[in-house]
């Protein structure tokens, strides 16, 4: 999960800016976006006192009262590294953003191609360093997968198969124990949930539940008994509000 908070006194461009941020959940499925609108400096300020955290901020630097730049002061005085993006009306108020160590900013209106780009960025060098790895040994190679590229494994006729994120499928060499014991590195990973007997998913990539079935953000539908419906509804909207901002 990669919480953002998004901070600008005009709603329309908030509103702007939730709908790229929903449209990079969609097209990056990979990666889970979780983002808090404060449409104040003072708003956001309260959110920090209270010990929440961010991953990124988004300011826009004209707001009345405590304006971009000094927010992004007593952001820095709290956490030295984490990425700081501006929003502005013109790059000439982006002058000061070096002081502050920004990583970039963005004109109004913010674009989707902008936007997206700024966070492809960030998010890769981020990601890897906090990420656990599973090793797979397949057909004359062993294979090592981020657990956050995982999207659903499946065990096929005693063979492991691994969807990713990025379309492709991994498939194991045969496996001489059970489904649960090959996957026991991964089933510690809380992001990781039994939903049948032949299927393991990331909750960081559901797109939706029904009562017969999950949806995955590429796809894929995974069947659910209907005796394990709510147990694994529990076990998913507990995640949920864990990774709550």
């Amino acid at each position: 999960m990669f919480k953002i908070a998004v901070c600008d006194d005009v709603p329309l461009h908030a509103k702007l800016i939730m709908g790229i941020l929903d449209m990079y959940n969609e097209e990056r499925p990979g990666v889970r976006l979780r983002a808090a609108i404060f449409g104040s400096s003072e708003k956001l300020l309260e959110s920090l006192s209270k010990g929440h955290a961010y991953d990124m901020f988004l300011l826009d630097i004209i707001m009345p009262n405590i304006d971009g730049i000094s927010l992004a002061q007593q952001i820095r005085m709290l956490d030295e590294n984490v990425p700081v993006v501006f929003i502005t009306q013109s790059s000439d108020n982006a002058l000061n953003a070096f002081g502050v160590s920004a990583v970039q900013y963005i004109v109004k209106p913010v674009t989707k191609a902008a936007l997206f780009n700024v966070l492809d960025k960030i998010i890769a060098t981020k990601k890897p360093e906090s990420d656990n790895i599973i090793t797979v040994s397949a057909p004359g190679r062993v294979i090592a997968l981020f657990h956050s590229s995982i999207v659903v494994a499946e065990n096929s006729s005693r063979t492991l198969r691994f969807h990713l994120n990025t379309g492709e499928v991994v498939e194991s060499k045969a496996i001489r124990t059970t489904f649960s014991a090959a996957l026991e590195g991964l089933l510690k990973d809380s992001r990781f949930l039994f939903v049948h007997q032949s299927y393991v998913i990331n909750m960081m990539h559901v797109k939706e539940l029904r009562s017969s079935m999950v949806l995955m953000n590429n796809g894929i539908e995974v069947p659910i008994p209907r005796p394990k419906y709510s147990a694994i509804k529990k076990a998913y909207l507990k995640y949920v509000r864990s990774n709550q901002i």
